[in-house]
């Protein structure tokens, strides 16, 4: 009789795992989620609070575990909440959260570092996710939010470009440069004649330099490193101005580049040191030609 009870029993929790798939899980103390896969546990949960969606940024305390040792500690991160990479992922799992929620998921390891472009690293199958979520910006404020970054942007640009001219012109003056421009708009002022070969696009060179601002910062010097720099002339490897400029020189002269920013980092700029639109002011000497 007790064998009968038993077999009943256990066809009865077998149908209702199947029936109510967040009751049953291999994970003990989670649940799994029917439509994803993922196997996930609340430790906080407000239904009655907003919920995360595609486009909404949110504030999180995050940390990345295996089973049975920490990968990334907690910590504060801001993440944009963007549609799933595939199916279960982390966007997955931060959708399924409310502001105040806390939770784990968790998520394959192997799935997971696939879509990341490698291969798992770890034995452990299972990558453990905990996130509060502490604050969360509606797709609509961030849209809104990022469209006056670009406007602001935008006219921080367009002021750049339109006093570069400006900018170069009072440089020429202060420093009294009388050499007129290349049909490119670059400035080569020769400062000591070289006796060596002529440099020629496609042969091998060394350079020293040292490169400023117009206002006289000086953001890279190879005679500080004590070391010139060595690039083949005319290949693109350098900065337009540059092959442009070095191609005029030969072996031992020493020289002056004034150079506009489209012959140099345009509105790219390099950043944190050189804005967009900068020109900028190379001492050069060619310290050798070919190898």
């Amino acid at each position: 009789m007790k064998r009968t009870i038993s077999k009943i029993v256990l066809a009865v929790l077998a149908v209702a795992c199947v029936f109510n798939f967040t009751s049953c899980s291999k994970y003990k103390g989670f649940k799994k989620d029917k439509e994803s896969g993922i196997y996930y546990k609340f430790y906080v949960l407000n239904k009655d609070s907003v919920q995360a969606q595609t486009g909404d940024a949110v504030s999180l305390i995050y940390q990345l575990a295996l089973e049975d040792s920490v990968l990334v500690p907690t910590i504060p991160i801001q993440e944009l909440v963007q549609e799933s990479i595939y199916k279960g992922d982390v966007y997955t799992a931060i959708r399924m959260m409310h502001v105040g929620d806390s939770a784990t998921f968790i998520l394959d390891a192997d799935t997971f570092f696939h879509y990341m472009g490698g291969e798992n690293p770890f034995d452990s199958k299972e990558l453990y996710f905990t996130f509060k979520m502490t604050e969360l910006m509606p797709k609509a404020e961030v849209e809104a939010l990022m469209k006056a970054q670009e406007e602001q942007y935008n006219a921080y640009m367009e002021q750049a470009r339109a006093v570069e001219d400006s900018l170069m012109q009072d440089y020429i003056a202060k420093n009294k440069i009388k050499v007129a421009p290349t049909a490119s708009g670059l400035y080569f002022i020769s400062k000591k004649a070289g006796k060596g070969a002529k440099a020629v696009a496609g042969q091998k060179v060394a350079v020293h330099y040292t490169g400023k601002l117009l206002d006289g910062s000086k953001f890279d010097s190879s005679v500080d490193r004590g070391e010139p720099i060595e690039f083949k002339l005319g290949q693109g490897q350098v900065i337009p101005g540059w092959d442009e400029g070095i191609a005029m020189m030969s072996e031992g002269e020493k020289a002056v580049l004034l150079i506009p920013s489209k012959l140099a980092y345009g509105e790219r700029g390099s950043s944190p040191v050189i804005p967009p639109f900068s020109p900028l002011v190379f001492d050069v000497e060619l310290v050798k030609v070919g190898e």
